[in-house]
This record gives structure tokens, sequence and C-alpha cells, in this order.
């Protein structure tokens, strides 16, 4: 171990952690990747709800109740028969995805989620470092939104070959996006949602957006938020770049996780090199906050 503390320690007490991250993100070398969790608090609906209303079963309460007993890998298959990849279905899961989020959002929802404004102040910092691009595995635009009402300008990229040009942050969405505006004119790629469009995706894990995270991973450590570890795919680039690091540092990444998360993922993440942090939901807010304080 080549720092103070390591992963006992932060079993312990999680937030020993906010020093090691704090000083990368003062380094500028934190890179952050996002997942649903983040922008909960606008309406956005749980992942079991999501296939349930793009179903049409979310007022089914036998099918919910079943829901509940399945696997992710056994959830996500429940859209095999539905996904095309059309611009039906994409719509089909728009609707479901923002059908309790505000049309647009104001500065009166700033505070409507505490784990967004921590991540944003995360992006905003200047002397003390701050994070200038997002992985985001996401399908929704509210971040983008939210950056917005603050007045600050993002860069989406949405396909791997897509120019970065010069914003205050740039959002990568390699799951694909479906932004609440969209009205079904103009192309959008592929979303990452059924079982099969997994299959393709980790067919493919040696071209499109899997190396360019990768090589991102190798100049950079991850700082994993709101993701839970379950998506295999994204294990195996950890896994991959693992293998080839040659520096001192004792993680590739660091991943914030509730419990639940945790006690099924841990062991998982630290065979890939990744140090995973068990926090409460309501704590994940504060220990980003923690870090923004810790690299001033």
């Amino acid at each position: 171990m080549n720092g103070i503390y390591g992963y006992d320690d932060y079993v312990r007490d999680p937030f020993l952690a906010t020093k090691k991250v704090g000083q990368l993100l003062h380094n500028g070398a934190l890179r952050l990747f996002l997942g649903a969790g983040a922008s909960k608090g606008f309406g956005l609906p749980e992942w079991k709800l999501l296939i349930a209303r793009i179903l049409g079963k979310d007022r089914n309460r036998k099918f919910l109740a079943e829901l509940e007993t399945k696997s992710i890998l056994e959830q996500c298959k429940l859209l095999d028969d539905i996904d095309d990849q059309s611009k039906a279905y994409k719509q089909r899961v728009q609707e479901a995805l923002y059908r309790t989020v505000p049309k647009m959002l104001d500065d009166r929802q700033l505070v409507r989620s505490p784990l967004l404004l921590a991540v944003t102040a995360m992006i905003t910092g200047s002397c003390r470092g701050r994070i200038e691009s997002v992985i985001t595995y996401n399908y929704d635009d509210l971040l983008e939104q939210y950056l917005g009402l603050l007045g600050y300008s993002t860069c989406r990229r949405t396909r791997p070959d897509d120019l970065s040009t010069r914003a205050d942050l740039e959002v990568n969405y390699p799951h694909g996006i479906l932004p609440q505006a969209w009205t079904g004119t103009g192309d959008l790629p592929g979303i990452i949602l059924s079982n099969k469009s997994y299959i393709e995706k980790r067919a493919s894990i040696d071209r499109g957006w899997s190396p360019i995270i990768e090589c991102g991973l190798y100049s950079k450590i991850g700082l994993f938020i709101a993701l839970s570890g379950d998506d295999q795919s994204i294990l195996e680039v950890l896994k991959r770049t693992n293998k080839n690091l040659k520096r001192a540092d004792d993680y590739n990444a660091y991943w914030l996780l509730t419990p639940d998360a945790f006690d099924r993922n841990h062991k998982s993440l630290l065979h890939v090199g990744s140090c995973p942090i068990r926090l409460k939901k309501e704590q994940i807010a504060r220990f980003v906050f923690k870090v923004c304080q810790a690299a001033s």
C-alpha cells in the first residue's frame, strides 16, 4: 500500500478516502463515471420501474413483485423482443425515462438532487483542480441541463469518433443518449439497455467506446458514482487496464457503493484493481463534497 490508508481502513471509515480522492482531484488526475442515481432527485425512475414502464406493466402489481425477484440480467432479457433500435423503440424508452421529470429544469430545482450538486462542485473548480470529462452511463441529459442553468457549457459526445470541442465539461455517453427535448427527428446512436444490446457491446470490446475508456484510465484514476458494479463490460475494461498498468498507485478506480451493491460486488471490484467504498445512500453527496474540500 503506497498511501497512508487503503481498502481495509476505508471499510472501517469510508471518509478516510476523501483525502486521497481529493488529492487526485487537486492534481487533475481524476476521471468521473456516473450512473443513474446521480440525477435521481429530478424524478427519474429506478431501474426496475424503468423496465416495467417500457413494457407497459408499471401498474401491474404482480409483475412488479415478480420483477423484484429477478436479477438485472433477467430484467434486461425482458426487453430483447422489443429492442429493434428503431425510432419508435427509443421514443418508448424516452417516454418511460422522463415521465415524472419536470418538462424543463429551472433554478428552483437546483437543490432537488444533492448528489448532482456535489458532482457539479467537482466539475466547477479552478485552482484546486476539477473534473474536465465525464463518462455517464445514463440516457438522460439532465446533467447538461443542470450545468446550463449554472451557466456552464458542455461538449456532448455520443459516438467514439465525435470531436472533443472546447467547453467547461465534456460529457460522454457510451450507452447512448435520449435527450428530454428529442422529438424523434435526427439520428441517435443505439442505446444499451436490453440483454442483447449488452451482448453486442461486449462482443465489441476491442473497438468503440471500450478502448477509449481503457485509454482514459491509463492517464487518470476513475471515480465511479451511482454505479452498482453489476455491469460486467465495465469490469472487463478495468481488468484489461489493470493488467497493463505499471504505475505505483494502489487502485485504478474508486467506487462509491450503497451497502447492497457493496456486499454484492466488492470482491469483483477488488479483483479488477478498484477500491470499493461502502456508503449509505444519504452519505454519498457528503463524501463528494468532502473530496472537493480536501482538494482545496
